[in-house]
């Protein structure tokens, strides 16, 4: 079985076993009802799941699953990917990033050798060398940050006063 089909039936399962009956779709999030313990349970059975052979994973990911501590990374991951983005267990809900474009800058290879230039230069305490390289920094976010998506205003229900202050 696929990932996102193991981590719903064993929550489900777990929960089950507790002797709690989830209703998926239903008023009650997911998150209020596991427990901590019952998070423990499901990230065992999926490794288990995992090494097994009973979950489907692509050929590259073969070399985590082969390691224990990557492995059990990865299930957290998985775990809490699905308690907040399954629709079935949020009553409904399409998911909503908390801080949409946050993460923007955290694949990008300059940004990257920045950080690690930034980390050598600090050490060696030059405070103008460390504020160039910070400026550095600052002018890189500034241009992989996404735009801001600006939702529609509606003029009509502006006063008349500050209407020309919406730009079409």
């Amino acid at each position: 079985m696929n990932q996102r089909e193991a981590t719903v039936q064993t929550i489900l399962n777990t929960l089950e076993a507790r002797g709690y009956s989830y209703e998926l779709n239903g008023d009650t999030t997911i998150s209020e009802v596991l427990t901590d313990a019952d998070k423990s349970t499901i990230r065992e059975t999926l490794f288990t799941m995992f090494r097994d052979g009973e979950i489907t994973y692509k050929a590259e990911f073969e070399a985590k699953v082969q390691d224990d501590s990557e492995l059990k990374k990865y299930i957290s991951g998985l775990l809490n990917n699905w308690v907040r983005k399954a629709k079935e267990f949020n009553s409904g809900a399409q998911y909503v990033a908390k801080n949409p474009g946050s993460r923007a800058h955290s694949s990008d290879e300059q940004m990257k050798e920045l950080k690690k230039l930034f980390t050598q230069v600090s050490a060696s305490g030059d405070v103008d060398t460390i504020a160039e390289v910070q400026a550095a920094i600052e002018q890189r976010k500034s241009e992989i940050k996404p735009k801001a998506a600006f939702k529609p205003i509606n003029v009509d229900a502006l006063p008349e006063a500050l209407r020309h202050l919406v730009s079409n």
